[in-house]
């Protein structure tokens, strides 16, 4: 893959190729990871999401009933799609990931039967859910590295991207936007938007498993943020469980339309 424009059609390809073998329609796909992040390196990998319906009778099925597709057809590719029905799950339980998905910036298939649940999901939006989510995330990242001398810029990225996602939330109380440029304009403070900017463009010059230095500064922020995270979270009302009609009905008039 040369360029964008030759990746973007190899990624059509393939989901054709997936649509074929898998007697699915794919309504929804998305570049996840680094990429739609912006903070890719030279030696990313094409991280493909999608969502799928199958044909309304695969539903009635007393078997095993496959929710997940996996999809490796180059080194530097691998591309991971959700049966629709699992996805609604995931957007009733206010799956972060789930979210993310829907807000890529990098949108590589979208069919009007996505633009209707789009336009439904965001009410299913728990900020609770969301902060416990970016907190673990980025602890988990922050921990397996808090005692090394340097660090990837990878595993930077990762933990800021998850503490400014989750100040996003905190400010906005609603999903936050993907691009990492946006949440440090938004939401990493001024005496440390150099050092953000700095590892963003040493990221897209280096391999991502490469270890450069530490920024003290940046340390700091991480340490003192992250248990503040949890706290916020703990606080938080968990609200009245939300109505999963609108969910049902989405679901299936999305299944139903090939009969």
């Amino acid at each position: 893959m040369e360029n964008n424009n030759s990746a973007f059609d190899e990624i059509q390809a393939h989901l054709a190729e997936i649509e074929r073998k898998h007697n699915i329609r794919i309504i929804f796909a998305i570049e996840s990871g680094s990429r739609a992040w912006g903070f890719a390196s030279p030696d990313s990998d094409y991280d493909v999401r999608f969502i799928y319906v199958k044909h309304p009778e695969a539903y009635f099925n007393l078997g095993k009933a496959e929710d997940t597709l996996e999809y490796y057809p180059a080194p530097e590719m691998d591309m991971v799609g959700w049966d629709l029905g699992k996805y609604l799950k995931l957007i009733y339980k206010s799956n972060s990931v789930a979210f993310e998905w829907a807000n890529s910036p990098i949108v590589y298939r979208k069919t009007a039967q996505w633009e209707q649940i789009a336009s439904i999901i965001g009410s299913y939006f728990n900020t609770k859910a969301a902060i416990y989510h970016y907190y673990g995330e980025g602890a988990h990242i922050f921990k397996a590295n808090e005692h090394n001398s340097t660090i990837s810029y990878k595993s930077y990225l990762y933990i800021l991207r998850v503490i400014l996602a989750a100040r996003y939330i905190q400010r906005h109380n609603t999903v936050p936007p993907m691009p990492f440029a946006d949440l440090v304009a938004d939401n990493l403070p001024e005496e440390l938007q150099q050092c953000g900017r700095e590892i963003l463009e040493l990221k897209s010059k280096i391999k991502e498993k490469d270890k450069e230095k530490r920024y003290s500064e940046l340390d700091a922020f991480i340490t003192a943020e992250l248990p503040g995270l949890k706290v916020y979270a703990d606080d938080l009302e968990s609200g009245e469980p939300r109505d999963i009609t609108s969910l049902n009905k989405i679901f299936y008039s999305t299944v139903i339309e090939d009969l």
